[in-house]
């Protein structure tokens, strides 16, 4: 086993005062980074437990919306009235398309018109 031999260094007064006050404010910064770990971690348990709560609190309503639909009657719509409803929303959109088709045709027809108009 070899042994070490140290190695010293001279400094003056003021270099050591430098040197101890910059190992001083490099502890203070790592003990506030260790502070504000420690905060944040916190934060995320308290996080994580209220997720949990708002989860369970979901389950619940969802609980109470499925026996309040199973609760209450069910309203049966025949065949025939759904189909119709269908057709009207559809020809609703065929109108309004069409409707649409017209105002254009119309704008269009207004603007060959001012383009045919002598300049006066």
């Amino acid at each position: 086993m070899k042994t070490e031999n140290p190695v010293y260094l001279k400094l003056e007064y003021s270099e050591s005062v430098y040197s101890k006050k910059n190992i001083l404010s490099t502890e203070m910064s790592l003990l506030n980074i260790a502070k504000i770990i420690k905060k944040y971690q916190l934060l995320r348990e308290e996080e994580f437990i209220l997720k949990i709560q708002i989860y369970k609190l979901i389950k619940e309503i969802n609980s109470a919306i499925r026996k309040t639909k199973t609760s209450m009657p069910s309203i049966k719509i025949p065949e025939k009235q759904k189909v119709d409803e269908i057709k009207t929303r559809e020809r609703r959109k065929i109108e309004d398309n069409q409707d649409l088709e017209e105002q254009l045709q119309e704008i269009q027809d207004k603007l060959r018109e001012l383009e045919n108009t002598p300049n006066q």
